[in-house]
Formats: C-alpha cells, sequence, structure tokens
C-alpha cells in the first residue's frame, strides 16, 4: 500500500565486481577535511561485511564485494557522519547504497529513491540485506497513513497540515538517492520523516547520505532544484546534527575511456568530470541532413546490425511531432525489418517490457537511468538553445545534453544537423582528435557562435498549439492554482470499485518467439470511443474512417473489436507519423480489447440516454488565441486547434462538451483540455456564454462536471494561463530565496503543532540543532582568510545558541585557530548534551575518531 519494501536480514546478492580506483583526490573533500583510505579502512569495511552478518553466509557467495576506495571512503563516513556524494553517470549509486548497507549490518537503513522502477530494482539489489527501500510517495503515505500516489495528494497533506507520525523502526542512516531531483514538496516530506524518526529515536537523529549528480539535474520544469544535492549541508541544517563531507564517485562503470575523454574534452571545457573504465570504439559524430534518412539508415543500419536492436537507443530532445525522426524510424521498420519502441508519450516512465527486444526511441529525460550498448543522440547542434534550452547559458553543456551523451556503453553516435551551428560552448579543436568526424551532408560545418548570448527568459509562444499538448509538462502545483482560481469541479460520480474497473491489458504480446511487446493503451481509448460512435451514429469520425470502408465492419462482436483496435493503431501512426507499431502488427489479432469493449460501451451509453444528436471528434480553432505576457505590457498569439470527443447538442441550442478518457485515474490536465474545448465551442460558435463541460473516465466511472463561476471568461482564463506556463521561462531563483524557502519548509509546523516538524521541543532536539549549526560555522568558516570575520561569525552564531552550546562553540573555535586538532572533546561534549548519557557520547566519539580526521586550517 505504501510503496514500500522490506529486505531480508541476511547477506546475499553482493556487488558485481568492480575496478578501484588507487586513491580518492584530495579535491573531493570538502572543509578541509583530509580521508586516508589505508589497507587497515579496507580491513575495516571488509570485516564489516563478514563478521557483522555471518561468515558463513559471506563465503557461501561465488562473487565478493570488491568495493572500490571512493565506496569505501562513503561507507566509512556514512558510519559517523553525513556524507554528499557526487555520482557520476554510470558511477556505481546503489552500488555504493550496497555497500553502506552491508557494512552497517545490525543497524536500521532506509532508502528513499524517486520512482517505482528504481525502487523496484533497488530493492531486488538489496533483498539479501536488512534495508527498507521506499518511494518518496510510499514514504508519504507511511508517514501520514494515507495513500499518496502523487505530488497533488502530497501537497494538500502539506497544506492541510497533516501530522507525520513515525511507527517504523528508527533508522541510523537515510540514504537519499537522486536528490538533484528534489523539489521543494518533497524536501518537506524528507525533512518531515527524518524529524519524525528523530521522535522515533528519543531525540537521535539518523545520518543522511545523500546521492546525485548536479549535471543530470533535468526536471527544473517540474519544480526540481539541483541545488537541494549540491547545498544539503545547508538546506538540511537543524535535521541532522553530524558533520557533512561531500566526496564523489568520479569512475564510470558504463562508459568507456574514449566516451568519457569526448565528454569530458569537447563539451566540459577538458574538465575531466567523468572517468571511463573500459576501452571502446571512438564516439562518431555525424553532420547530416536529419531529413536525407536514407542515407543516414544506411550509416546506422550497419551499427545497429552490429550491437543488435535490443541494445540500441536513438534519443531525442523531444519526439513527439518530431518529422525527421519519425521518418528514420519508419524507414529503419519498413525498409530494413528493425524492431522499432517508440514512446510517444514522453511523461509516462518507459516500459520494460515494450522497449526489451527493440531499438527504443525516446526523449533525453524518459531514457534517464538508462543505457544501451549503441546510443544515437539527435539534436547536439545550436538549435537546442532556440527554444528548449533559450533560458540556458550557451558556454555551459545543457544537463540535457550531458544525460543524453553519458548513456552508451560501447559506441557514442552524435548527431549534428547541417542546417544549425555547433553548440556554442564545443571545443571544436578537441573534436577530430576525440571523436571520428563524418560529414555526410554537402553543406561544410558552420562556425559556432561566441558564447555570451542574453538568456532568453519570458513568454514564447509556439505558432500553433495542440490543446491535448497544451498542459503537457505544466507542473501540476502550477495547474492546481490555475484550477482552483478560475473553475469548479463537482464529482458528480465517484470511481467505481477497483472490482468494476474495466482493466483492459495495456500492452500486449506481439511476437511470441521474440517475446515483443506493444503499448495498446491509447489505442483502447481510440476503440471504445469509435465503436461508442459507430453504435450511436453509425459513423466513425473517430477514426477518421470514410463511410466506404464501414461495410467492411465484421458482425461478431469479438472481430468487430479486433476491427476497431486494429483501425486505431492505423489512425494514430497517422496522427503521430511514426508508423513502426502500426508496421509490427500486422499480423496481430487485436484481440485484447474483445472482453472488455461490450462493458465499456454499455458504461459510456448510460451516460447518453433517449434520442440525442452527438457530434463525434468536433474539430475546434481560433487562429489567434492571445496570451498576455506577465507584465501584461504585451502580448503573444497562437494558433489554438483540437477536437472534442464528443459534442452533445440539445434542442434548444445550447450543448455540452463531453471529454471522454479511458485511463487509470482523471487528472487536472484532463480538466484543462476540457475547458479549452468549451472556450473553443463557444467562440467558434458565436457563443457568449460556454457550454455544459463534462470530463469522464470509462474505466473508473468517475465523472466530474466543470463550472465557471465568471462563465466564459474563466475558463479563457485557464487557457491563457495554463498556455503562459507552459511556455514561459523564469530563470532561476537566487541562492539566498532559495535558502529561505528550505529553512521555511524545514520548520512548518506539520499537524499546526508546535513541534518543529515532527522533531521533539525538548533540550535534547535543540541541542542537536545547535551542535548543526555549531559544526556548520566551524567547517565553512575556515576558508576565510578574514581574522575578524572568523570572530564575528562565530559571535554571531553563540549569540544565538542555547548557553551549553555556546560554550562548546567558544572552546572548539579557541582549539580551532591556527593548529590542526582532532576534535574528540568538542564533539563529545556536544554528544553528551545530546545524548544526555556519557557512555553514549563516548560510543559516538570512539567510532568518529577512527573514521576520520578532521583538519580545520586557513587557506
Amino acid at each position: 500500500m505504501y510503496s514500500h519494501f522490506r529486505a531480508a536480514p541476511h547477506i546475499g546478492a553482493i556487488l558485481r565486481r568492480a575496478k578501484t580506483p588507487r586513491s580518492v583526490p584530495r579535491s573531493q573533500l570538502s572543509c578541509g577535511q583530509a580521508f586516508r583510505c589505508t589497507s587497515a579502512l579496507v580491513l575495516r569495511v571488509i570485516r564489516s561485511l563478514t563478521t557483522a552478518t555471518g561468515a558463513d553466509v559471506f563465503k557461501a557467495h561465488r562473487h565478493i564485494f570488491e568495493p572500490s576506495l571512493e565506496q569505501l571512503a562513503i561507507v566509512e563516513l556514512s558510519r559517523t557522519q553525513n556524507v554528499v556524494v557526487s555520482a557520476r553517470p554510470g558511477s556505481g549509486k546503489t552500488a555504493t547504497a550496497e555497500a553502506i548497507v552491508a557494512a552497517n549490518a545490525g543497524r536500521a537503513v532506509a532508502l528513499v529513491t524517486y520512482s517505482k522502477r528504481l525502487q523496484l530494482e533497488t530493492a531486488r539489489r538489496l533483498e539479501d540485506y536488512s534495508c527498507d527501500v521506499y518511494t518518496f510517495h510510499g514514504l508519504a503515505g507511511a508517514l501520514f497513513k494515507t495513500v499518496a500516489r502523487n505530488d497533488t495528494i502530497l501537497r494538500t497533506l502539506r497544506r492541510e497540515g497533516g501530522q507525520p507520525t513515525w511507527t517504523g523502526q528508527p533508522y541510523e542512516i537515510i540514504i537519499l538517492d537522486e536528490l538533484q531531483d528534489c523539489t521543494d514538496d518533497l524536501f518537506w516530506l524528507t525533512c518531515a520523516f527524518i524529524s519524525s524518526v528523530t521522535h522515533a529515536a528519543g531525540g537521535r537523529a539518523p545520518r543522511i547520505v545523500a546521492l546525485g549528480d548536479e549535471r543530470q539535474a533535468i526536471y527544473a520544469f517540474r519544480g526540481a532544484d539541483s541545488r537541494y544535492l549540491s547545498l544539503a549541508p545547508s538546506t538540511m541544517a537543524g535535521i541532522s546534527p553530524y558533520p557533512w563531507t561531500r566526496l564523489s564517485l568520479s569512475k564510470s562503470f558504463r562508459l568507456s575511456q574514449e566516451t568519457s575523454r569526448f565528454v569530458n574534452d569537447v563539451f566540459l571545457g577538458g574538465d575531466k568530470y567523468v572517468i571511463g573504465t573500459h576501452r571502446g570504439p571512438a564516439p562518431l559524430y555525424l553532420h547530416v541532413n536529419p531529413f536525407k534518412v536514407d542515407k543516414l539508415a544506411r550509416r546506422l543500419v550497419r551499427l545497429i546490425l552490429k550491437y543488435g536492436a535490443e541494445r540500441t537507443a536513438i534519443l531525442a530532445p523531444f519526439v513527439r511531432s518530431n518529422t525527421a525522426l519519425a521518418r528514420l524510424t519508419n524507414t529503419l521498420s519498413r525498409k530494413y525489418g528493425i524492431p522499432i519502441a517508440v514512446s510517444i508519450s514522453d511523461d509516462v516512465p518507459l516500459d520494460d517490457l515494450v522497449i526489451g527486444g527493440k531499438v527504443c526511441v525516446s526523449t533525453y529525460h524518459q531514457f534517464k537511468g538508462n543505457e544501451r550498448d549503441l546510443v544515437i543522440v539527435y539534436g547536439v547542434d545550436a538549435s537546442y538553445f532556440d527554444i528548449l534550452g533559450r533560458d540556458l547559458p550557451d558556454d555551459t553543456c545543457p544537463n540535457e545534453t550531458f544525460v543524453a551523451l553519458t548513456r552508451a556503453i560501447k559506441q557514442l553516435v552524435v548527431l549534428h544537423s547541417a542546417d544549425e551551428k555547433p553548440m556554442p560552448f564545443l571545443s571544436l579543436d578537441q573534436l577530430d582528435t576525440a571523436a571520428k568526424f563524418i560529414d555526410l551532408s554537402s553543406k561544410p560545418m558552420q562556425e559556432p557562435d561566441p558564447v555570451g548570448r542574453p538568456l532568453q527568459l519570458g513568454l514564447l509562444l509556439p505558432w500553433t498549439c495542440s490543446v491535448s499538448d497544451m498542459a503537457r509538462h505544466v507542473p501540476d502545483e502550477q495547474l492546481e492554482a490555475i484550477i482552483s482560481t478560475n473553475i469548479r469541479i463537482n464529482e458528480l460520480e465517484l470511481p467505481r470499485p477497483r472490482s468494476e474497473h474495466i482493466a483492459a491489458p495495456e500492452i500486449t504480446l506481439t511476437d511470441k518467439e521474440k517475446m515483443h511487446y506493444e503499448a495498446v493503451g491509447d489505442i483502447n481509448g481510440l476503440a471504445v470511443v469509435a465503436a461508442f460512435e459507430h453504435l450511436k451514429r453509425g459513423t466513425l469520425t473517430t477514426l477518421d474512417c470514410p463511410s466506404t470502408k464501414l461495410p467492411s465492419i465484421p458482425s461478431a462482436e469479438g472481430q468487430r473489436a479486433a476491427w476497431y483496435c486494429r483501425e486505431a493503431c492505423a489512425y494514430e501512426a497517422q496522427v503521430s507519423g511514426y508508423e513502426s507499431r502500426n508496421i509490427q502488427m500486422k499480423d496481430h489479432a487485436f484481440d485484447w480489447l474483445a472482453p472488455y469493449l461490450g462493458v465499456a460501451k454499455e458504461r459510456l451509453s448510460t451516460q447518453f440516454t433517449g434520442d440525442q444528436e452527438l457530434e463525434f471528434e468536433a474539430r475546434l480553432r481560433e487562429e489567434k488565441f492571445i496570451v498576455r505576457e506577465s507584465s501584461q505590457l504585451s502580448s503573444q498569439a497562437t494558433c489554438l486547434r483540437g477536437r472534442a470527443d464528443i459534442v452533445h447538442h440539445h434542442g434548444d441550442g445550447d450543448a455540452t462538451i463531453w471529454e471522454i478518457k479511458f485511463v487509470g485515474k482523471l487528472s487536472l490536465q484532463h480538466a484543462t483540455q476540457a475547458c479549452a474545448y468549451a472556450y473553443l465551442w463557444a467562440t467558434q460558435n458565436g457563443r457568449d456564454s460556454p457550454p455544459r463541460v463534462m470530463l469522464y473516465n470509462v474505466q473508473d466511472g468517475e465523472k466530474w462536471e466543470i463550472t465557471a463561476p465568471d462563465g466564459l471568461e474563466g475558463f479563457r482564463r485557464v487557457v491563457e494561463e495554463v498556455l503562459r506556463a507552459k511556455y514561459s521561462k523564469t530563470g532561476v531563483t537566487s541562492t539566498q530565496s532559495f535558502l529561505k524557502n528550505c529553512a521555511r519548509a524545514r520548520e512548518e509546523k506539520p499537524g499546526g503543532g508546535g513541534d518543529g516538524g515532527g522533531m521533539p521541543m525538548d533540550g535534547k532536539s535543540s541541542l542537536w540543532s545547535d551542535s548543526s549549526s555549531v559544526w556548520n560555522m566551524l567547517a565553512t568558516d575556515q576558508s576565510q582568510e578574514d581574522e575578524q570575520h572568523h570572530n564575528d561569525n562565530a559571535a554571531l552564531v553563540v549569540k544565538k545558541l542555547s548557553a551549553p552550546a555556546a560554550y562548546v562553540v567558544e572552546r572548539a573555535a579557541a582549539t580551532a585557530r591556527p593548529k590542526a586538532y582532532y576534535p574528540q572533546t568538542v564533539m563529545a561534549d556536544l554528544s553528551r548534551l545530546a545524548f544526555g548519557e556519557a557512555s553514549s557520547a563516548v560510543v559516538f566519539m570512539y567510532r568518529f575518531s577512527r573514521s576520520m580526521e578532521i583538519t580545520l586550517r586557513r587557506k
């Protein structure tokens, strides 16, 4: 229920062997701290993997876990303090998490990650260890004892003051995965979780290991901010009192040395950011006309056949409406018989069954976290900064491009459109030596523009916009605000019990021999509405079927369902431009929907009784829909177009717009589409008032009626504000504002109480917070050269702290300057004050002093 997995409490599932780096660069350590990875340290960690979990069990495994020195450093430091880990692509984040869990046998450890897929993969890997693995939303369910399947529910819990209560085991270590993708709401949830665990442990805070990579932060459009990772010591000040250390996992077990050199030298200005671990072919840099698909396909087919379709991916900044990419994939399918899986719904995760055994065609964002032997990357040219990256500085490689370039295990292929200039920041002098340049175009490569063009912020509307795409990638938080301000949603019919949901398959087996599957969820929705239209009107405008084709519809119910699905598949290929699925399913029976279609038609029929005039797929359009910019001083226009599923015409000239869905759950995106259709229908028909608006989900029977208190103007505002939110770039908030927002989220009082986010308001928790502030002051202040600045900082912090902790600060500051010291005494004082027991403090300090040296020194 809570998306939570409990791993078995014994060792197993040993990590794959990994080549170990010889040292941890001193530059990876923060706050002037020096860490020595000695043979004694290695023995201690390996010993913890054996004696702590049972040598007999450990010896029974064929492969022994050999963590790298970088991983050993993280493992050992996690025993006594907090760690921020910058993990390069393919550097073994999950392996590091497993190392931490294995080395802390007997201690309660939790790992929190973002997606269900990552949770399942991590849980499988850690199934033989004592570790709990959560998604963030599953964690919210455990904290608030309710199902929190999405951010909307999470925000409701936060807004309504839900009281978090942790009834599970009090964790000693919490691993936060992919923290560069954290949002404000997820950060609030994280703080509530850590504080609640601290409360459950009687005031003992867990240690935190924050994993991620700032260069792989690509979800800013969802509200994510990589500073939750990079500034973790500041953002989490007060909820975990231990000192922080920054470490890196620089070696990539995915990338070859040739690929890492290419990325570092050509795209990162020579920064040795990622280190490849194996030899491979030189990356290919293709200067091409992407619309000359035959020439391009001939070049790529040789590579695809060499590495295998199942080990190949083609990535692009966007897939929908990408004509050049569609033509290539169609050619690969039609002419060469290469199996292709195109993910057009770029806002849902990739399905392993669907992409298995085929070339995976997806966006950069969708493929994050995946890898294949051969990766072909579209859009690596200056055009990226025209639209998608217009708010990004052009002197730095965009994170999205970096993610795409670091997915290849063996062969990387980069496509540069000959009509576009190179990316301005590219080191072209390194291109010839780091890659194999292949010119498939008749045009010479253009010179890049100089770097430094101004950021293009504000609104930029496309020439045309489809209603179905209008709300895609607009954060739910913004949609909630727009909806709540302008319209009202009345839930006329609640979702039926799960046993009554129409659970039609969303994927189907299409090749038993090769075990190929295809996604068919979109086909289901089209086929259901088409079948209902044919039942009511005897037409099939839903599928653009001419009347001459209608006599060929079979009379038998099962065969008729298959016919609808086959036509829906062909229709979708025509609309999207991607024909691969239709080609690959040409011999399929299309029989998966037959058992469900009758129930779906009957359920839909109950919404339309009597003799009614129904118009299906009503084409709606406004040539110049005006969107005012945020300043209200100027505006832009776009052609807004769409097709309403059903328009129910009443005898009095009024009408009802019906938006029909066949999905697991209705969403605010669906509501905004219905609003747009209502507005377009009214204006197109010269009406001053809007039609009635219904949103109906056939799958679970849920039904919404949407009204606008301000009439047609309310619907227009919804459309305008959604378009403005989707197509505006606002830039990055200042670090000062970001930290203020973090402090506000950290200090929120869930449930309206005064417990500071779940942490008990007693002397212990206060001193935990104080000691964290003490440590952060000392750790950051050591880099300042001005003696007066140091004294002022110390005095400021001492003034704000409680008296016992203030005494410790003064003692620490006096001891720390000007010589290096081992702060056992200072930390022991803090530990005694926090734990309230000298013996606990001694144990704490023993582990602390054994694991690391801390040098507080001036530059």
